[in-house]
């Protein structure tokens, strides 16, 4: 064969050898890219739902710190103890609640709505009980089904009701933790 055929035989597969090689190495770059992107994705979204998670327990934290001692004041009969609860700290709850609703998953987001229902209701048995002993007006009929609660029953129904809150928001956020599309 002539020196100037073999020459070009090998030019041509040095030409294929390298373009395949610089193909292999865009793909993986590629692969590469769209796993790094769906990992720092799903970490990003594991930090909003553990920001939005941790937003409702401190706000329901701030609200049992209220309602817990009015509620044992009430029950023991103990010295007077100012009963009303700051609106603001069910306001906080509210929104926290909304954006756990926003975040997700839908088990995380139903408890969420459960622990906002129950704190509103004990807020209201706090106050029902301020407007029965006490000399202000009657106007929220929607607090009637609240009359003759126990208050500490229902300090353990929300301790309950909390406590599966955490369970599911942290097996939330560990499915989320193991990688994407464990958990939405």
């Amino acid at each position: 064969m002539d020196t100037g055929v073999v020459a070009i035989i090998g030019s041509v597969a040095g030409l294929l050898g390298a373009a395949v090689g610089a193909t292999g190495a865009i793909v993986a770059a590629m692969v590469t890219g769209r796993s790094q992107d769906r990992s720092q994705h799903a970490h990003w979204r594991r930090q909003v739902r553990r920001e939005a998670y941790g937003n409702l327990i401190n706000a329901a934290y701030e609200l049992y710190q209220v309602l817990e001692p009015r509620s044992l004041a009430i029950v023991h009969h103990s010295t007077m103890y100012a009963t009303h609860v700051p609106d603001d700290l069910v306001a906080a709850l509210v929104k926290a609640c909304h954006t756990v609703q926003l975040e997700g998953p839908a088990d995380v987001a139903a408890q969420a709505e459960a622990v906002r229902d129950l704190f509103a209701d004990w807020k209201g048995a706090v106050h029902l009980w301020e407007v029965q002993n006490g000399d202000w007006p009657f106007r929220l009929p929607e607090l009637e089904r609240l009359a003759g609660t126990d208050l500490l029953q229902m300090k353990r129904n929300t301790d309950a009701v909390r406590d599966r809150f955490l369970t599911l928001a942290r097996n939330a956020l560990d499915a989320t933790a193991d990688g994407p599309g464990t958990a939405q």
